[in-house]
């Protein structure tokens, strides 16, 4: 069985050299700058833990509506919710919908912010480092979640998988792939279905742990069924956990 590597990231943040100062020039922008511009602008909230009520999910929804005074493009930009695309492709289709429909005003549509108020583009540029842990089996699996930093959770559900790019899979994020490709394929399919913006990380990691400490508790309970299964038939305990097995 192939190891599983636990890596986390470092971000450093850096100018892009674009800036738009218009609806227009927003879109312009949002056309053409690199998918991790978009993937700084609208997850570093995700990132950043920010997962204790509402807020706007982008910084374009934050500039439209406080700088621009655009409150109905923030408010369409703030409504994207990224669990919604697998890709940043789609996820930049999407904001570029949300700008279209307000081209038909083009005052509007070039109307520019005062001088000092112009959107920046950013990118994020990660640097990808290993965390010393690795797993070989579901015990050292399990093991290494609870001792790995929040960074890492972030890496190998979200960040890795939208840096991702060719085909589909259905088992997108990195644990679940190792899961399934290491012969775990009901441990993987729990994995994936647990949705990792739901939360803060920290929580996210309990809903993890709980997927393997439930089959873990499992694993302890067959063992004493089979031990109790050498006894003699007349032993009331045997007997007990012999019916629980057939309940299980």
């Amino acid at each position: 069985m192939k190891p599983f590597l636990f890596m986390t990231s470092v971000e450093a943040v850096q100018l892009t050299g674009r800036k738009a100062g218009s609806l227009l020039e927003l879109y312009l922008c949002l056309k053409e700058v690199e998918a991790s511009s978009l993937y700084h602008h609208t997850h570093r909230f995700y990132r950043d833990h920010s997962f204790l009520g509402p807020w706007d999910r982008s910084d374009f929804a934050l500039w439209a509506s406080q700088n621009l005074k655009e409150e109905e493009a923030g408010e369409r930009m703030g409504s994207l919710d990224a669990r919604d695309y697998r890709t940043l492709e789609d996820l930049r289709g999407a904001l570029l919908a949300c700008l279209e429909p307000l081209m038909v005003d083009k005052q509007r549509w070039i109307r520019r912010v005062p001088p000092g108020l112009e959107f920046h583009f950013c990118k994020a540029v990660s640097l990808v480092l290993p965390t010393g842990r690795s797993a070989r089996n579901l015990e050292g699996f399990l093991d290494a979640l609870e001792g790995v930093d929040t960074s890492c959770l972030y890496h190998h559900l979200i960040e890795a998988p939208l840096h991702y790019h060719g085909e589909e899979r259905p088992l997108a994020n990195d644990f679940s792939r190792w899961l399934a490709d290491s012969g775990f394929p009901e441990q993987a399919r729990a994995v994936a279905a647990i949705d990792p913006y739901h939360r803060d990380l920290e929580a996210l990691r309990e809903d993890l742990l709980s997927v393997f400490r439930k089959d873990h508790l499992k694993a302890l309970v067959r063992r004493v069924l089979d031990r109790a299964g050498r006894h003699s038939e007349g032993d009331a305990a045997a007997r007990w956990l012999q019916r629980w097995r057939k309940g299980d």
